[in-house]
Protein backbone atom coordinates (compact mmCIF):
# COMPACT_ATOMS: atom_id res chain seq x y z
CA UNK A 1 0.00 0.00 0.00
CA UNK A 2 1.41 3.55 -1.07
CA UNK A 3 2.66 5.55 1.73
CA UNK A 4 -0.64 8.48 0.92
CA UNK A 5 -3.09 5.54 2.12
CA UNK A 6 -1.86 6.17 5.68
CA UNK A 7 -2.25 9.83 5.67
CA UNK A 8 -5.83 9.54 7.85
CA UNK A 9 -8.90 11.80 8.24
CA UNK A 10 -10.75 10.13 10.88
CA UNK A 11 -10.63 6.32 10.53
CA UNK A 12 -10.51 6.72 6.69
CA UNK A 13 -7.49 7.53 4.31
CA UNK A 14 -7.90 10.88 2.26
CA UNK A 15 -8.72 8.05 -0.41
CA UNK A 16 -11.08 6.22 0.50
CA UNK A 17 -12.65 9.51 2.35
CA UNK A 18 -13.01 10.70 -1.18
CA UNK A 19 -14.43 7.77 -2.69
CA UNK A 20 -17.22 7.14 0.03
CA UNK A 21 -17.94 11.28 -0.66
CA UNK A 22 -18.12 10.42 -4.09
CA UNK A 23 -20.39 7.60 -3.65
CA UNK A 24 -22.72 9.43 -1.43
CA UNK A 25 -23.43 11.89 -4.47
CA UNK A 26 -23.99 9.50 -6.72
CA UNK A 27 -21.56 10.08 -8.63
CA UNK A 28 -18.98 7.53 -11.36
CA UNK A 29 -15.17 8.23 -11.21
CA UNK A 30 -15.32 9.59 -14.48
CA UNK A 31 -18.09 11.88 -13.84
CA UNK A 32 -16.17 13.54 -10.87
CA UNK A 33 -12.95 13.70 -12.79
CA UNK A 34 -14.58 15.66 -15.66
CA UNK A 35 -15.75 18.31 -12.47
CA UNK A 36 -12.41 18.86 -11.65
CA UNK A 37 -10.98 18.57 -15.07
CA UNK A 38 -8.54 15.23 -14.47
CA UNK A 39 -8.99 11.67 -16.18
CA UNK A 40 -10.79 8.90 -14.53
CA UNK A 41 -7.15 6.83 -14.08
CA UNK A 42 -6.27 10.36 -11.75
CA UNK A 43 -9.14 9.62 -9.74
CA UNK A 44 -8.47 5.90 -9.42
CA UNK A 45 -5.06 7.05 -8.43
CA UNK A 46 -6.23 8.96 -5.91
CA UNK A 47 -9.02 6.73 -4.35
CA UNK A 48 -6.91 4.19 -4.10
CA UNK A 49 -3.65 5.70 -2.53
CA UNK A 50 -1.25 5.71 -5.10
CA UNK A 51 -1.12 9.58 -6.00
CA UNK A 52 -1.42 11.95 -3.09
CA UNK A 53 -3.88 14.49 -3.14
CA UNK A 54 -1.61 17.93 -2.61
CA UNK A 55 -2.96 20.46 -5.36
CA UNK A 56 -4.94 23.07 -3.32
CA UNK A 57 -6.87 23.82 -6.38
CA UNK A 58 -8.08 20.29 -7.24
CA UNK A 59 -8.81 20.23 -3.55
CA UNK A 60 -11.15 23.13 -3.76
CA UNK A 61 -12.67 21.99 -7.03
CA UNK A 62 -13.83 18.58 -5.20
CA UNK A 63 -15.23 20.27 -2.53
CA UNK A 64 -17.22 21.86 -4.50
CA UNK A 65 -18.32 19.62 -6.76
CA UNK A 66 -18.99 17.08 -3.46
CA UNK A 67 -20.96 20.13 -2.22
CA UNK A 68 -18.17 19.93 1.05
CA UNK A 69 -18.60 23.01 3.20
CA UNK A 70 -15.08 22.08 5.16
CA UNK A 71 -12.33 21.43 2.85
CA UNK A 72 -10.47 20.15 5.55
CA UNK A 73 -11.98 17.00 4.93
CA UNK A 74 -10.49 16.29 1.83
CA UNK A 75 -7.21 17.59 3.01
CA UNK A 76 -4.00 15.01 4.03
CA UNK A 77 -3.12 17.16 7.25
CA UNK A 78 0.14 16.06 9.23
CA UNK A 79 -0.07 14.58 12.41
CA UNK A 80 -0.90 16.57 15.61
CA UNK A 81 2.25 18.54 15.84
CA UNK A 82 3.85 17.43 19.13
CA UNK A 83 3.70 19.79 22.18
CA UNK A 84 7.28 20.87 21.87
CA UNK A 85 6.41 21.98 18.28
CA UNK A 86 3.06 23.57 19.10
CA UNK A 87 4.02 24.97 22.49
CA UNK A 88 7.27 26.14 21.55
CA UNK A 89 6.09 28.25 18.61
CA UNK A 90 3.02 29.95 20.47
CA UNK A 91 5.40 30.75 23.39
CA UNK A 92 7.59 32.91 20.54
CA UNK A 93 4.65 34.27 19.31
CA UNK A 94 3.49 35.60 22.11
CA UNK A 95 6.45 37.16 23.01
CA UNK A 96 5.63 39.73 19.90
CA UNK A 97 1.79 39.39 20.75
CA UNK A 98 1.82 42.47 23.31
CA UNK A 99 4.09 44.60 21.15
CA UNK A 100 1.53 44.25 18.25
CA UNK A 101 -1.57 44.53 19.92
CA UNK A 102 -1.46 46.61 22.79
CA UNK A 103 -2.21 50.13 21.67
CA UNK A 104 0.37 52.73 23.26
CA UNK A 105 -2.36 55.77 23.69
CA UNK A 106 -3.96 53.85 25.95
CA UNK A 107 -1.57 54.30 28.47
CA UNK A 108 0.19 57.47 26.69
CA UNK A 109 1.12 59.29 30.58
CA UNK A 110 3.52 55.71 30.80
CA UNK A 111 4.92 56.25 27.47
CA UNK A 112 5.82 60.02 28.00
CA UNK A 113 8.53 58.89 31.08
CA UNK A 114 9.18 55.54 29.02
CA UNK A 115 13.11 55.77 27.80
CA UNK A 116 12.70 54.95 24.14
CA UNK A 117 16.37 55.98 23.83
CA UNK A 118 17.60 58.00 20.73
CA UNK A 119 16.02 57.13 16.89
CA UNK A 120 19.48 56.24 15.91
CA UNK A 121 19.99 53.68 19.16
CA UNK A 122 16.75 52.76 17.87
CA UNK A 123 17.95 51.75 14.24
CA UNK A 124 20.61 50.45 15.15
CA UNK A 125 18.95 47.85 17.39
CA UNK A 126 16.71 46.91 14.69
CA UNK A 127 19.63 46.95 12.85
CA UNK A 128 20.47 44.30 14.68
CA UNK A 129 17.42 42.15 14.75
CA UNK A 130 16.94 42.32 10.97
CA UNK A 131 20.97 40.12 11.07
CA UNK A 132 19.76 38.11 13.92
CA UNK A 133 16.87 36.95 11.11
CA UNK A 134 18.95 36.83 8.35
CA UNK A 135 22.32 35.22 9.51
CA UNK A 136 21.90 33.54 13.05
CA UNK A 137 21.66 29.87 13.27
CA UNK A 138 19.52 30.54 16.32
CA UNK A 139 17.21 33.20 14.78
CA UNK A 140 13.82 32.28 16.10
CA UNK A 141 15.11 32.28 20.23
CA UNK A 142 17.27 35.35 19.54
CA UNK A 143 14.46 37.23 17.56
CA UNK A 144 12.19 36.93 20.27
CA UNK A 145 14.36 37.94 22.98
CA UNK A 146 15.29 40.98 20.94
CA UNK A 147 12.60 42.19 18.67
CA UNK A 148 9.58 43.08 21.16
CA UNK A 149 11.00 45.73 23.13
CA UNK A 150 12.50 47.52 19.80
CA UNK A 151 8.55 47.15 18.46
CA UNK A 152 7.21 48.75 21.23
CA UNK A 153 9.53 51.57 21.58
CA UNK A 154 9.28 52.39 17.97
CA UNK A 155 5.29 52.49 18.49
CA UNK A 156 5.91 54.94 21.39
CA UNK A 157 8.48 56.85 19.16
CA UNK A 158 6.16 57.28 16.43
CA UNK A 159 2.74 57.47 18.86
CA UNK A 160 4.74 60.74 20.73
CA UNK A 161 6.76 62.58 17.56
CA UNK A 162 4.66 60.99 14.35
CA UNK A 163 8.62 61.28 13.15
CA UNK A 164 9.05 60.46 9.25
CA UNK A 165 11.97 58.42 10.47
CA UNK A 166 10.15 56.96 13.44
CA UNK A 167 7.72 55.71 11.37
CA UNK A 168 9.95 53.98 9.26
CA UNK A 169 11.79 52.45 11.96
CA UNK A 170 8.10 51.23 13.10
CA UNK A 171 7.24 49.92 9.52
CA UNK A 172 10.17 47.68 9.55
CA UNK A 173 10.11 46.53 12.61
CA UNK A 174 6.43 45.57 11.62
CA UNK A 175 7.38 43.75 8.73
CA UNK A 176 10.24 41.77 10.80
CA UNK A 177 7.91 40.66 12.90
CA UNK A 178 5.32 39.38 10.22
CA UNK A 179 8.26 37.69 8.69
CA UNK A 180 9.10 35.77 11.85
CA UNK A 181 5.69 35.11 13.11
CA UNK A 182 4.99 33.62 9.66
CA UNK A 183 7.60 31.20 9.88
CA UNK A 184 6.61 29.94 13.09
CA UNK A 185 2.79 29.52 11.85
CA UNK A 186 1.07 32.53 13.74
CA UNK A 187 -0.72 33.67 10.38
CA UNK A 188 -3.27 35.96 12.02
CA UNK A 189 -1.02 37.69 13.88
CA UNK A 190 1.28 37.88 11.03
CA UNK A 191 -1.64 39.39 9.01
CA UNK A 192 -2.48 41.70 12.18
CA UNK A 193 1.49 43.18 12.15
CA UNK A 194 0.92 43.71 8.22
CA UNK A 195 -2.01 45.38 8.56
CA UNK A 196 -0.49 47.84 11.34
CA UNK A 197 2.34 48.56 9.12
CA UNK A 198 0.16 49.82 6.20
CA UNK A 199 -1.69 51.81 8.52
CA UNK A 200 1.21 54.32 9.68
CA UNK A 201 2.27 53.65 5.84
CA UNK A 202 -0.72 55.60 5.02
CA UNK A 203 0.41 58.34 6.47
CA UNK A 204 3.33 58.90 4.39
CA UNK A 205 1.46 58.30 0.82
CA UNK A 206 5.14 56.95 0.07
CA UNK A 207 4.35 54.77 -3.06
CA UNK A 208 7.55 52.52 -2.42
CA UNK A 209 6.58 52.13 1.31
CA UNK A 210 3.12 51.23 0.29
CA UNK A 211 4.29 48.61 -2.09
CA UNK A 212 6.51 47.17 0.52
CA UNK A 213 3.36 47.14 2.72
CA UNK A 214 1.79 45.35 0.20
CA UNK A 215 3.61 42.66 -0.47
CA UNK A 216 4.12 41.59 3.49
CA UNK A 217 0.61 42.14 3.27
CA UNK A 218 -0.27 39.96 0.50
CA UNK A 219 2.01 37.03 2.13
CA UNK A 220 -0.47 37.51 5.43
CA UNK A 221 -2.99 36.41 3.14
CA UNK A 222 -1.17 33.97 1.75
CA UNK A 223 -0.83 32.32 5.21
CA UNK A 224 -4.69 32.44 6.26
CA UNK A 225 -5.39 30.91 2.61
CA UNK A 226 -6.78 33.54 1.19
CA UNK A 227 -5.18 32.68 -2.56
CA UNK A 228 -7.43 35.22 -4.71
CA UNK A 229 -7.12 37.77 -2.39
CA UNK A 230 -3.45 37.61 -2.63
CA UNK A 231 -3.17 37.42 -5.97
CA UNK A 232 -5.54 40.41 -6.68
CA UNK A 233 -3.95 42.66 -4.10
CA UNK A 234 -0.39 42.08 -5.35
CA UNK A 235 -1.10 41.94 -9.23
CA UNK A 236 -2.96 45.99 -8.09
CA UNK A 237 -0.38 46.64 -5.88
CA UNK A 238 2.61 46.43 -8.93
CA UNK A 239 0.20 47.83 -11.06
CA UNK A 240 0.69 51.26 -9.16
CA UNK A 241 3.92 51.80 -9.65
CA UNK A 242 4.02 50.65 -13.18
CA UNK A 243 4.47 54.62 -14.11
CA UNK A 244 6.98 55.57 -11.73
CA UNK A 245 10.49 56.05 -13.14
CA UNK A 246 12.42 53.26 -13.83
CA UNK A 247 15.04 51.98 -10.86
CA UNK A 248 16.25 49.07 -9.19
CA UNK A 249 13.92 49.74 -6.81
CA UNK A 250 11.05 49.51 -9.22
CA UNK A 251 12.24 46.57 -10.55
CA UNK A 252 12.91 44.92 -7.03
CA UNK A 253 9.58 45.57 -6.02
CA UNK A 254 7.69 44.95 -8.97
CA UNK A 255 9.07 41.27 -9.47
CA UNK A 256 8.36 40.76 -6.12
CA UNK A 257 4.77 41.48 -5.92
CA UNK A 258 4.47 39.21 -9.06
CA UNK A 259 6.19 36.05 -7.86
CA UNK A 260 3.46 36.81 -5.01
CA UNK A 261 0.82 36.83 -6.97
CA UNK A 262 2.02 33.71 -8.75
CA UNK A 263 1.63 31.69 -5.63
CA UNK A 264 -1.60 33.23 -5.38
CA UNK A 265 -2.90 32.38 -8.52
CA UNK A 266 -1.24 28.35 -8.45
CA UNK A 267 -2.84 27.90 -4.81
CA UNK A 268 -6.11 29.17 -6.82
CA UNK A 269 -5.80 27.10 -9.65
CA UNK A 270 -4.75 29.25 -12.31
CA UNK A 271 -1.74 27.71 -13.67
CA UNK A 272 -1.55 30.47 -16.51
CA UNK A 273 -1.63 33.23 -14.71
CA UNK A 274 1.11 31.65 -12.15
CA UNK A 275 3.38 30.94 -15.09
CA UNK A 276 2.80 34.54 -16.98
CA UNK A 277 3.33 36.07 -13.30
CA UNK A 278 6.58 33.87 -12.88
CA UNK A 279 7.98 34.65 -16.23
CA UNK A 280 7.53 38.24 -16.35
CA UNK A 281 8.95 38.41 -12.14
CA UNK A 282 12.25 36.19 -13.59
CA UNK A 283 12.89 38.24 -16.30
CA UNK A 284 13.56 41.07 -14.10
CA UNK A 285 15.51 39.23 -11.53
CA UNK A 286 17.52 38.16 -14.33
CA UNK A 287 18.71 41.60 -15.14
CA UNK A 288 20.38 41.20 -11.56
CA UNK A 289 23.48 40.03 -11.29
CA UNK A 290 23.45 39.45 -7.16
CA UNK A 291 20.49 40.44 -4.83
CA UNK A 292 19.07 43.17 -4.27
CA UNK A 293 16.21 44.71 -1.67
CA UNK A 294 13.83 47.37 -1.64
CA UNK A 295 12.13 48.99 1.60
CA UNK A 296 13.70 45.26 3.10
CA UNK A 297 11.73 43.52 -0.18
CA UNK A 298 14.13 40.77 -1.54
CA UNK A 299 14.56 40.09 -5.19
CA UNK A 300 17.63 38.67 -7.42
CA UNK A 301 18.40 35.64 -9.20
CA UNK A 302 18.59 33.62 -6.10
CA UNK A 303 15.10 34.88 -4.58
CA UNK A 304 13.64 34.14 -8.08
CA UNK A 305 14.69 30.72 -7.98
CA UNK A 306 13.31 29.95 -4.60
CA UNK A 307 9.83 31.71 -5.54
CA UNK A 308 9.57 30.03 -8.73
CA UNK A 309 9.91 26.53 -6.57
CA UNK A 310 6.97 27.83 -4.02
CA UNK A 311 5.14 28.69 -6.83
CA UNK A 312 5.44 24.93 -8.69
CA UNK A 313 4.19 23.44 -5.37
CA UNK A 314 1.31 25.74 -4.23
CA UNK A 315 0.23 24.94 -7.32
CA UNK A 316 0.51 21.12 -6.80
CA UNK A 317 3.19 20.38 -9.20
CA UNK A 318 5.95 18.49 -7.25
CA UNK A 319 7.37 16.39 -9.63
CA UNK A 320 8.71 19.85 -11.49
CA UNK A 321 9.58 21.12 -8.22
CA UNK A 322 11.80 18.20 -7.51
CA UNK A 323 13.31 18.50 -10.87
CA UNK A 324 13.96 21.49 -10.35
CA UNK A 325 15.57 21.52 -6.92
CA UNK A 326 17.59 18.97 -7.70
CA UNK A 327 19.76 20.89 -10.74
CA UNK A 328 19.97 24.23 -8.46
CA UNK A 329 22.32 25.61 -5.63
CA UNK A 330 21.79 28.27 -2.81
CA UNK A 331 24.99 30.14 -1.97
CA UNK A 332 25.97 29.91 1.18
CA UNK A 333 26.16 33.62 1.92
CA UNK A 334 21.92 33.91 1.06
CA UNK A 335 20.10 34.74 4.04
CA UNK A 336 19.37 31.61 6.07
CA UNK A 337 15.72 32.49 5.38
CA UNK A 338 16.05 31.79 1.78
CA UNK A 339 18.44 28.95 2.20
CA UNK A 340 16.13 27.08 4.73
CA UNK A 341 12.99 28.19 2.12
CA UNK A 342 14.96 26.19 -0.59
CA UNK A 343 15.59 23.14 0.81
CA UNK A 344 12.30 22.72 2.58
CA UNK A 345 10.67 23.50 -0.62
CA UNK A 346 12.92 20.36 -2.29
CA UNK A 347 12.12 18.02 0.80
CA UNK A 348 8.46 18.70 1.00
CA UNK A 349 8.66 18.03 -2.99
CA UNK A 350 10.21 14.76 -2.92
CA UNK A 351 8.60 13.25 0.22
CA UNK A 352 5.13 13.98 -2.34
CA UNK A 353 6.72 12.08 -4.83
CA UNK A 354 7.75 8.96 -2.73
CA UNK A 355 11.36 10.16 -2.82
CA UNK A 356 11.86 9.66 1.20
CA UNK A 357 15.81 9.74 0.70
CA UNK A 358 15.64 13.07 -1.25
CA UNK A 359 13.27 14.52 0.77
CA UNK A 360 15.49 13.31 3.94
CA UNK A 361 18.54 14.62 2.31
CA UNK A 362 17.06 17.99 1.99
CA UNK A 363 15.71 18.26 5.51
CA UNK A 364 19.51 17.38 6.62
CA UNK A 365 20.60 19.87 4.92
CA UNK A 366 18.41 23.20 6.29
CA UNK A 367 19.14 21.20 9.87
CA UNK A 368 22.62 22.23 9.57
CA UNK A 369 22.02 25.67 8.40
CA UNK A 370 19.33 25.76 11.03
CA UNK A 371 18.62 23.60 13.60
CA UNK A 372 15.94 25.66 15.45
CA UNK A 373 13.98 25.90 12.37
CA UNK A 374 13.11 22.18 13.29
CA UNK A 375 11.83 23.24 16.66
CA UNK A 376 9.73 26.26 16.11
CA UNK A 377 9.27 26.62 11.80
CA UNK A 378 6.11 25.35 10.81
CA UNK A 379 6.28 24.53 7.15
CA UNK A 380 9.27 22.62 8.69
CA UNK A 381 7.93 20.64 11.30
CA UNK A 382 4.97 19.64 9.05
CA UNK A 383 7.75 18.10 6.46
CA UNK A 384 9.11 16.45 9.07
CA UNK A 385 6.03 15.33 9.88
CA UNK A 386 4.86 14.05 7.03
CA UNK A 387 8.26 11.77 7.08
CA UNK A 388 8.05 10.51 10.33
CA UNK A 389 4.36 9.15 9.64
CA UNK A 390 5.72 7.19 6.66
CA UNK A 391 8.06 5.28 8.91
CA UNK A 392 10.54 4.07 5.70
CA UNK A 393 12.95 1.96 7.09
CA UNK A 394 15.35 3.15 4.43
CA UNK A 395 15.72 6.89 5.94
CA UNK A 396 14.25 5.82 9.48
CA UNK A 397 17.31 6.62 11.06
CA UNK A 398 17.91 9.70 9.55
CA UNK A 399 14.34 10.93 10.43
CA UNK A 400 14.36 10.02 13.69
CA UNK A 401 17.32 12.20 14.20
CA UNK A 402 15.69 15.38 12.58
CA UNK A 403 12.59 14.39 15.02
CA UNK A 404 15.02 14.41 17.80
CA UNK A 405 16.49 17.75 16.78
CA UNK A 406 12.79 19.27 16.45
CA UNK A 407 12.11 17.88 20.29
CA UNK A 408 9.74 15.47 19.21
CA UNK A 409 11.62 12.44 20.34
Amino acid sequence: MSSTSGLKTGLLTIGERLELLRRRRDLSRRALAELVGRSEEWLRLIESGNKPLDSVAIIVRLADALHIKDIRELIALPPQLAPAGVEAGNQLAESLKRSIIDYPAVETHRHTTMNTGSLSDLADQLHRCQNIWEHSPNRYTELAEYLPPVLTAARVQYLLSHDDEAGKILLRSYHLSRRFLTRVGAHQLAFTAADRATMVAEQTRDPWQMAACAWHTGNGMLGLAQAPECHDYAVAAAKHLADAADSVDKTVLIGALQLLAAKGAAAAGNTAEADRLTTAATRAANRFDREHAAYDVPLGPTESLIARLEVMLWGGDCERAAELAAQQHVPDAHPVGGRMRFHLAGAYACARRNDYAGASCALGKAADICPEDFRYGSDTQSTLHYLVEQDNRLVRPQVHELARVAGLR
